[in-house]
């Protein structure tokens, strides 16, 4: 549409110099110096003639193709375009996947809409009790007083007695929890979260093993337990397909951690990752140190 029109512009135009040249019907002869000058039309002060020469139309193709570049630019703009990172289709598994680095934990667990509907959680899961009837903590001891509120993905038994911890398989041999404090976590091989929270529990398994009893729960099959290679499982296993326990705390996001002192009353729950609420080998200190001193104030009666 362009080129037509310039064309036609270029034929209706008065301007001095032809942009195409016919071929003359019959020879003419020389023009001589006099007559080319009185040939010439007179240029008029502030006016300029063009002319093109009909052997060379190399001029005309850059006007055009300048002209045509200015309109491109002005319809389609100078857009820095990025990657699009919807067409991105590689796919992971994860099962076999590596557990992720610090700096790529998700802020949250893994969540189970499923379960997270029929779990009675409070109307504000922020709100979480400090302080109960069977708390053992002084004011100054209570290890939740933090500037932020705690993010619970279950229902919140803080200072409660845990419900009973039923097991339908140990892949270990069964511990003897007698006088020990216990750490549950409910977690899953597929949960990349609870792949990285695996290391913590092998540390303080080892670290706290005379006093304190970590045991990891799942709720999927025997043989995808066993499969999981990496990280190692150095703690108490077992498993519950039905998922008794983790229904009855309403538990829809995991890894979920529960933390029982001797008496079986919760004395730390939650996400172990949550950042500003990691549970943290110097919690686990913390906790078993004040277990230690009621132990020996009653030691002392």
């Amino acid at each position: 549409m362009i080129l037509v029109t310039l064309t036609a512009s270029t034929s209706t135009a008065r301007v001095p110099g032809t942009f195409f040249a016919s071929p003359p019907s019959s020879p003419k002869p020389p023009t001589t110096q006099s007559e080319e000058s009185l040939q010439r039309p007179s240029q008029k002060k502030g006016t300029r003639y063009l002319q093109f020469s009909t052997q060379s139309p190399t001029v005309l193709h850059v006007m055009i193709s300048l002209l045509l570049s200015c309109i491109f630019v002005v319809f389609t703009g100078c857009t820095k375009r990025t990657p699009d990172a919807s067409h991105d289709t590689e796919t992971t598994s994860t099962t076999e996947a590596p557990a992720p680095a610090d700096d790529n934990l998700p802020a949250g667990p893994t969540v189970d809409e499923e379960a997270q509907k029929a779990a009675v959680t409070p109307d504000d899961p922020y709100d979480i009790p400090r302080f109960g009837s069977n708390s053992p903590f002084e004011i100054s001891d209570d290890p939740s007083t933090l500037e932020e509120e705690k993010r619970l993905w279950a229902n919140s038994i803080i200072w409660q007695k845990a419900p009973e911890l039923i097991v339908e398989k140990w892949l270990t041999d069964a511990p003897d929890t007698a006088g020990k404090y216990v750490l549950i976590e409910f977690w899953a091989t597929w949960c990349p979260p609870c792949r990285r929270s695996l290391t913590f529990l092998n540390t303080f398994h080892e670290k706290y093993k005379d006093e304190l009893i970590v045991i990891g729960i799942s709720d999927e099959p025997e043989a995808d337990v066993r499969k999981l290679k990496d990280p190692q499982i150095s703690f108490y296993s077992a498993i519950d397909t039905q998922a008794r326990t983790k229904k009855e705390l309403g538990v829809f996001g995991i890894p979920h951690v529960i933390l029982l002192e001797p008496n079986g009353c919760v004395v730390w729950e939650g996400y172990p990752l949550l950042k500003n609420h990691e549970l943290t080998e110097d919690i686990i200190e913390h906790i078993l140190s004040i277990g230690r001193r009621l132990k020996s104030q009653q030691a002392d009666r």
